[in-house]
């Protein structure tokens, strides 16, 4: 009897093996969602950097302050409170609430990496870019230098390229939340 347990071939475990397998894709997943998020994070900012240069030389070079065309207008000011100037004068809770948004952004992308859709990654990392550049205008200067004003609809604010970035992001993160399977 004790031969018979020596000469048996020890059975493979299948369900470990494609748990392990599974868990490796997820981790490449993980590495892979929390890279595009930085990256997408750090362009998007760059890109928003460059435009209201670029915007704010135009201003400066016009004699009326402002350019437009009769659908967009781009004109400089600064905005001291957060969407539709709701919290004005009040800069440090705004920050505040800006570094958490973007902490807690990170921490469910990190934690849910391998869970997340493309889309869901992409306009989290647009939320966190718009966030953070706005943050950091607060931070400089006290205020958020605002510049695009639509002609064709006038009681929208004036706002920036990272204020599309948030309402765009937040609207895709929606969306892939909604539509999740």
């Amino acid at each position: 009897m004790q031969n018979q347990y020596r000469n048996r071939r020890p059975q493979r475990n299948y369900q470990r093996e494609e748990r392990t397998e599974q868990n490796q894709k997820n981790q490449l997943i993980d590495v892979y969602n929390i890279f595009k998020y930085a990256v997408i994070w750090i362009i998007l900012s760059l890109v928003a950097f460059g435009v209201k240069k670029l915007v704010m030389m135009g201003i400066s070079m016009s004699p009326t302050g402002y350019v437009g065309n009769g659908m967009l207008t781009l004109k400089e000011v600064h905005n001291t409170g957060a969407a539709f100037n709701l919290f004005a004068g009040q800069p440090e809770m705004i920050i505040t609430t800006s570094f958490f948004a973007v902490a807690l952004l990170t921490f469910v992308l990190i934690v849910t990496s391998a869970k997340q859709s493309g889309t869901a990654v992409s306009a989290m990392a647009a939320l966190a870019a718009g966030i953070t550049m706005n943050m950091m205008e607060r931070i400089n200067l006290g205020y958020v230098v605002d510049y695009i004003h639509c002609d064709f609809a006038p009681n929208i604010p004036v706002f920036n390229v990272p204020d599309i970035y948030i309402v765009v992001g937040a609207c895709c993160l929606i969306l892939s939340v909604l539509t999740r399977k």
